[in-house]
């Protein structure tokens, strides 16, 4: 376990101790709470932004599959030689 986490800022640890007092709940509580509020916040955030790119991502491969095929599909042998070296 890592040491003790200090705050350095008199005004940030009086609105600690003050929220706590209104709240009815040590510090640790306190801040326990805060955080995980903001975890879960954050987590829930970066969630709908990975879920919104995926949705942007099957658009674009269902267009993608979506436009006709124009021509023959090319093979290995048509863009590579015999020693593998593109042509």
């Amino acid at each position: 376990m890592n040491a003790p986490v200090q705050i350095r800022k008199p005004e940030v640890a009086e609105r600690l101790r003050s929220l706590a007092r209104l709240e009815g709940k040590s510090i640790t509580e306190l801040v326990e709470e805060m955080v995980r509020e903001r975890d879960e916040r954050l987590t829930s955030s970066r969630e709908a932004d990975i879920a919104e790119r995926r949705r942007g991502v099957e658009e674009a491969v269902r267009r993608f599959n979506a436009l006709p095929i124009v021509g023959p599909l090319l093979t290995d042998d048509d863009l590579y030689d015999e020693d593998g070296l593109p042509k």
